[in-house]
């Protein structure tokens, strides 16, 4: 009898070890889901795209999470079912690659080359990620791809600046009434920032260089034949930089307004001594700030004009505002939609440094990465003097909805 307690007793210890080391160990498909779970809570509530999710057991190790970002990281992921203590990794550059089949491939995590340890960049294509900059790359440290004709932008475009290059459309409606009787109009822009080329230097920089380009021009809904009633000429060369959080620009440009002509036919008042022309060269510079994992950014810059015409056009002109960009509350594949709202403001030497007012906000779309192109859909309100060359001296307030895209 004793031995047959002693052979039961036995086999229970060995059923229950049996059993708490399967508990201790989930199936490859509890440590998919887990590491899905926990890359996509990084994602969406701290921001952070470039990181890389280990599975052991009931333990999680993280690579590619910002110091200061570790004690929230941790509290949040250990309230996921299953994990018990989370650990953080210094990880190598194969450290950072998701794992094939997990749903950090569908939640921008960017593939990283293997490299040597001292290497910090790369030109096929990926993010820059050297063996220094992989724990910063999302919330410290902002490397997109060099070389010639790159994708993305080192400084991120002004949203609610109504003259910065993209290809958009909008309704606007102007209240009260435009001075020239304007009500319904439909502006329209066409260009773009386009890099040309943009490198690497030291202690995590990147240059870049290009050039910005676009036609901005404004339609009479109210007319016949939806009159043209003036476009603004932009293009000129850029150079810009950006180090972990904070990037700048500088631009010079040439601007030149010319009214249409159906707008000159139906007013001839302005052909025969009103028109003037508008036109002047600016060197213009902005600095920019990310706060608060990138959801908050702050900018301000200054520029001159030179060459100017008329001869008497002010000369200095104020620039600052201030962007949200929230985090993913849709995603279904390699699309992301997030919040996005801005104010612009602009003071000019010629309108007596009167403050002219711009907000948006409205939804964005991207592939989730910071090199994407994206996609906008944003309701406007201006106030201030026309943004448009000849018509400065005109004070006027609209309200509109407008598409916008950036390559």
């Amino acid at each position: 009898m004793r031995t047959i307690y002693t052979l039961a007793t036995v086999a229970l210890i060995c059923t229950c070890s049996h059993a708490t080391a399967a508990a201790a160990t989930p199936a490859p498909e509890r440590r998919a889901y887990i590491s899905g779970y926990v890359t996509a809570l990084l994602h969406m509530k701290f921001h952070l795209r470039s990181t890389s999710v280990q599975v052991h057991g009931t333990n999680i190790e993280i690579g590619g999470v910002p110091m200061a970002d570790q004690t929230a990281v941790r509290k949040a992921v250990r309230k996921v079912d299953g994990v018990k203590t989370v650990a953080f990794a210094t990880a190598s550059a194969s450290q950072i690659r998701p794992s094939p089949g997990t749903a950090g491939d569908n939640l921008g995590v960017m593939p990283v080359p293997e490299q040597s340890a001292n290497s910090t960049n790369s030109t096929d294509g990926n993010f820059a990620i050297g063996m220094d900059t992989k724990a910063m790359e999302r919330a410290g440290v902002y490397h997109l791809p060099t070389g010639f004709l790159p994708p993305g932008r080192l400084f991120q475009p002004l949203i609610a600046d109504p003259k910065w290059p993209t290809f958009s459309v909008a309704y606007t409606y102007y209240s009260p009434y435009h001075p020239n009787g304007l009500k319904d109009v439909i502006p329209v822009s066409i260009g773009d920032t386009i890099p040309f080329d943009r490198g690497n230097w030291p202690d995590h920089w990147q240059w870049e260089a290009g050039m910005q380009a676009d036609a901005f021009a404004y339609f009479n809904m109210d007319t016949a034949h939806s009159d043209l009633q003036n476009v603004d000429f932009l293009v000129g060369g850029y150079f810009a930089a950006r180090h972990r959080n904070f990037s700048f620009l500088v631009r010079y440009y040439h601007q030149s307004s010319h009214l249409g002509d159906e707008f000159l036919i139906a007013n001839p008042a302005y052909y025969f001594g009103l028109r003037q022309k508008i036109s002047y060269e600016e060197l213009n510079a902005l600095a920019s700030i990310d706060l608060l994992h990138r959801t908050v950014r702050l900018y301000a810059g200054a520029g001159y004009l030179d060459d100017v015409a008329p001869a008497n056009l002010g000369h200095w002109r104020f620039h600052y505002g201030a962007e949200y960009h929230g985090a993913a509350f849709f995603h279904k594949g390699t699309c992301f939609v997030s919040p996005v709202a801005g104010v612009d403001f602009k003071n000019w030497s010629e309108n007596n440094y009167d403050t002219d007012i711009s907000a948006v906000g409205g939804i964005e779309l991207t592939n989730g990465k910071p090199d994407s192109s994206k996609l906008q859909f944003l309701l406007e309100f201006y106030r201030g003097h026309s943004p448009y060359g000849q018509f400065y001296v005109n004070t006027i307030q609209y309200f509109g909805l407008g598409i916008h895209y950036y390559f």
